[in-house]
């Protein structure tokens, strides 16, 4: 059973009308209005989506040998009646999002070949196969005009065995108040479900060697595998993105001609396919059932260096190298980058690390005059603002000597990102990044800029968040030691009080910590917990959290990440009071 956070947004429908339409129109919106709310409208704005969009002219044709439609359908007929008599619409689609099957009608839900953000900007079904859960959508949450009184709700299907999302089931109806779940919710679980169990009776013993052929060529990491026996597909993620369609038909013939030929030829891809393919034939009692593909991009054949051991980057935690691994990748392209997170989370050091050695030109909005390594005039920054005159001189200049790394970009005035902007609008291409602490709500100008940037961006997370990465970066801050003296080392209780601290400062915070105790401290052995700090030491409270409690405070610190520790933005996201926010984080302090 999948399961949904409910939407703050839900309970405020017709002030978020007035604030989508304030969005549209270029004027501020409401602190109040949901991060991620307001995340979807930016996007759907960065991919060009109309909220006008009106009925497409020609619906293109359906795909008709979809495995997952053939498995559906027989299980969607039998549920569809129970939608009832009101007008409501029940839709499978793939998991490109393009809907497979629709049954039932209801005002203001025109036909649509596809559900991508791309093409329609928020819905249900794009967060349910992003997030891999239920998720729902209510009236002005939509980009779209025409959904603005519709309320869906949407399901993943995944495939048995693997777990990959196949597609998705939605039920949409019209707009329905209160608080969460749709009314329609447990209907779509149901068909979900239902699905699922159909898939997997359908599952013979081929398609299971094919399976099982793809899941080892995967091995858990995110490589480029597709598994194709000529009637079916399994992409992994990265295979998505590097295969375009003309190759994965190339490697069904490959698969088609390997059942008569051993060995079997040598899969010939497109001229511009961007990739090569390491065939591997799937067999059963001697014949040939299928291939699985290993795919490299042609870009890519010569392995990435690793990024060099600095403290801020030590980390292997899951969230640390995914957005330390998604930063390299857009540095790869000689684009503007916006690198953003709390304070304290090593967004300079990765600047610094992702342009590497050559010498780089830096502005900090947060000092006056502050200028290294060949920058800028020094009168072109006073007081965390930019003079306008001098600025374009400045950077038409800056762009022919190398990169620029710009800090602290919430702290430039308003005229100041204004001019940014319009130099980033006619030299696309810069080598610029920008490090941004959210807290205060941007100014017009710079949100323009943080939209502009949104698709470019790489958010890193808090200590927090990887608490699994302290015990390396106790290694990595520790200052050298003198020679003939023994390294900075810690008791099991001394790292567990660390683990266990929220680090508000982040790794900054830590630094400082370990400096202190490596300087100060006059016992020699390792360092124990009563040596620590004392907002350290004291660890989380005694008393142990029931579930419920859990829940809750790993709902409350969710949003306050969400909204860049604002406990005023997190209350009212969170539909309580300040004061309660403010009793509750501390009766769950530590």
């Amino acid at each position: 059973m999948t399961t949904t956070e409910p939407s703050p947004a839900v309970h405020a429908l017709p002030p978020l009308g007035v604030a989508r339409e304030r969005f549209l129109s270029g004027r501020p919106v409401p602190e109040w209005v949901p991060e991620e709310v307001l995340a979807a409208w930016r996007r759907a704005r960065f991919f060009g989506v109309p909220h006008d969009l009106g009925e497409p002219a020609a619906v293109p044709p359906r795909p008709a040998d979809s495995p997952l439609l053939g498995a559906a359908r027989p299980v969607l007929e039998r549920i569809a009646p129970a939608l009832g008599p009101g007008p409501s619409v029940l839709l499978l689609t793939d998991a490109r999002l393009r809907v497979l099957w629709t049954s039932g009608m209801a005002p203001g839900l025109p036909p649509c070949p596809g559900l991508s953000e791309q093409e329609v900007g928020h819905n249900s079904a794009a967060l349910a196969l992003r997030d891999r859960r239920r998720a729902e959508v209510h009236g002005p949450e939509h980009f779209l005009d025409v959904w603005q009184d519709v309320s869906a709700v949407s399901v993943p299907v995944l495939a048995p065995k693997s777990g990959h999302a196949l597609g998705t089931l939605t039920v949409a109806c019209r707009l329905c108040g209160g608080r969460p779940p749709h009314p329609q919710a447990a209907l779509a679980e149901a068909a979900a479900t239902a699905v699922e169990a159909e898939l997997l009776a359908r599952a013979g013993r081929p398609e299971q060697l094919l399976l099982d052929a793809y899941l080892r060529a995967t091995r858990g990491e995110d490589r480029a595998v597709a598994a194709l026996d000529g009637r079916n597909r399994l992409l992994s993620a990265a295979a998505e993105r590097l295969a375009s369609e003309e190759v994965l038909r190339a490697l069904e013939r490959t698969a088609v001609t390997a059942r008569h030929s051993d060995p079997p030829p040598a899969p010939t891809l497109p001229e511009d396919a961007g990739c090569t393919a390491r065939i591997e034939v799937v067999r059963q009692d001697g014949a040939v059932l299928g291939i699985v593909a290993v795919l490299e991009s042609r870009t890519e054949t010569a392995p990435r260096p690793r990024p060099r051991a600095l403290p801020a980057l030590t980390g292997s935690s899951l969230p640390w190298r995914y957005a330390v691994e998604r930063a390299a990748d857009l540095a790869r392209s000689p684009e503007p980058m916006l690198l953003t997170g709390e304070r304290g989370t090593g967004k300079t050091a990765l600047a610094r690390e992702l342009l590497g050695r050559s010498p780089v030109q830096v502005i900090d909005a947060a000092e006056a005059g502050s200028l290294e390594a060949g920058s800028l005039k020094a009168g072109s920054l006073k007081a965390g603002s930019l003079e306008v005159g001098s600025l374009e001189g400045d950077l038409a200049r800056w762009a022919a000597r190398g990169p620029l790394l710009l800090r602290h970009a919430e702290r430039l005035t308003q005229p100041a990102v204004a001019v940014l902007n319009s130099l980033l609008d006619a030299h696309p291409d810069a080598r610029l990044l920008i490090t941004h602490t959210p807290g205060t709500p941007p100014g017009p100008c710079l949100q323009r800029l943080l939209d502009k940037l949104a698709a470019r961006s790489v958010t890193l997370p808090p200590l927090r968040e990887r608490a699994e990465d302290i015990r390396e970066l106790l290694t990595a801050l520790a200052p050298r030691p003198a020679p003939g003296s023994p390294p900075l080392t810690w008791t099991l209780d001394a790292v567990r009080a660390l683990e266990q601290h929220p680090w508000p400062g982040n790794v900054t915070e830590l630094a400082h910590v370990v400096q202190a105790l490596a300087e100060h401290r006059r016992a020699s052995g390792p360092i124990r917990r009563a040596e620590l700090p004392d907002t350290v030491r004291e660890g989380p409270a005694v008393r142990p959290l029931s579930p419920m409690e859990h829940a809750e405070r790993a709902t409350i610190l969710e949003t306050l990440h969400r909204h860049g520790g604002n406990k005023s933005r997190a209350a009212a996201a969170l539909g309580i009071g300040r004061a309660t926010l403010y009793r509750k984080l501390r009766e769950y302090e530590g």
